[in-house]
């Protein structure tokens, strides 16, 4: 990657946190770049509800893949239980 394309996308500086959650017809979004905020949207969850479905994204910037484009990096997965949703959240919050 050239030096000039280094300043342009800064990757891994900044994260961005996604979560969509269905139950019955609702969908509700948080976005959020700041850890906290996105952790806070976390607990507001309501895991009683039966057909409830999180999906989780987390983004972690551009860089440049095996053939030289820059891409976006990120992970992502749709849980339906909270345990699983914690691991997964841990999974991706690694450095």
């Amino acid at each position: 990657m050239k030096k000039y394309m280094k300043k342009m996308y800064p990757h891994n500086k900044k994260r961005n946190y996604i979560i969509k959650v269905f139950y019955g017809a609702k969908v509700e979004r948080h976005e959020s770049s700041k850890l906290r905020r996105f952790l806070y949207y976390t607990r507001l969850i309501p895991w009683q509800i039966k057909d409830l479905k999180v999906y989780l994204k987390v983004i972690y910037g551009k860089q440049e893949d095996w053939s030289g484009k820059l891409v976006t990096f990120y992970n992502d997965g749709i849980f339906k239980n909270k345990k699983d949703f914690k691991l997964a959240l841990n999974a991706f919050l690694e450095e």
